[in-house]
């Protein structure tokens, strides 16, 4: 019996031991992407011609200006998006650079119609050539897009990755539409900077630790009880 409780304990004790060193790796990760983001905001805007095998993660949150224009078919709602409490969609547009490149604008945030079978009103992307100023997201769509809403066409294969979403060949991030300088183009609505925080990850880590070390105490005060309860009945 000591021994399957030694066991148990024992597993208990690696168990948090992981849980702990997997907490803390997520908080350096965070730490680390905060970084990132925190010294691009302050790096001046990217040109198209500065983005030839860019790095999405490295670059993420960073401004880019692009010349060329929105499509006025290829549109898709990304669901399960919330925006001050309210159920919604994100939308994203097609735009075709100047350059020939694809890229999947985030226009900002729709609330969801009054039921899943009603599509929700989105306003028309600006048609003709603009030039539109965007930050570089490097999150991966994938799942969501797998789940979400079609607005232009019904098919049964969903897509796997944003870079080929409605068989179009785009770059495989996407980007957050801000507004033009001269005010003539918005964004549907705001978008956000991230909150550089580290989240709960480092207090989870040591919380982790904290049942670790109650784990091997419960072991130890256990043993010690019953050494002492087996010295007491050979006295008797």
């Amino acid at each position: 019996m000591s021994l399957l409780q030694t066991f148990v304990a024992l597993l208990l004790i690696a168990g948090c031991l992981f849980a702990s060193q997997w907490q803390f790796a997520r908080g350096s990760g965070q730490s680390q992407t905060n970084k990132i983001i925190a010294q691009n905001l302050e790096l001046p805007t990217l040109a198209l011609s500065d983005i030839e095998n860019l790095d999405p993660v490295a670059n993420q949150w960073r401004t880019i200006k692009i010349a060329g224009s929105f499509s006025q078919v290829n549109q898709e709602l990304v669901r399960n998006r919330y925006y001050e409490g309210k159920f919604g969609f994100e939308v994203l547009t097609l735009f075709k650079s100047d350059g020939g490149e694809n890229f999947w604008v985030d226009r900002g945030w729709v609330a969801a119609g009054p039921n899943a079978a009603t599509p929700p009103k989105v306003t028309p992307a600006v048609a003709g050539e603009v030039e539109i100023t965007a930050r570089i997201r490097s999150e991966n769509l994938s799942r969501q897009l797998q789940g979400s809403f079609f607005v232009t066409r019904v098919e049964a294969e969903k897509p796997k990755s944003i870079a080929k979403l409605q068989g179009v060949d785009a770059k495989p991030y996407y980007l957050d539409l801000l507004p033009s300088d001269d005010g003539n183009i918005e964004p549907l609505t705001k978008i956000e900077l991230p909150e550089l925080t580290n989240g709960p990850h480092y207090a989870y880590a040591l919380q982790w630790l904290a049942f670790a070390a109650l784990a091997l105490i419960g072991r130890v005060l256990l043993f010690r009880e019953t050494k002492r309860l087996s010295l007491v009945k050979i006295e008797i």
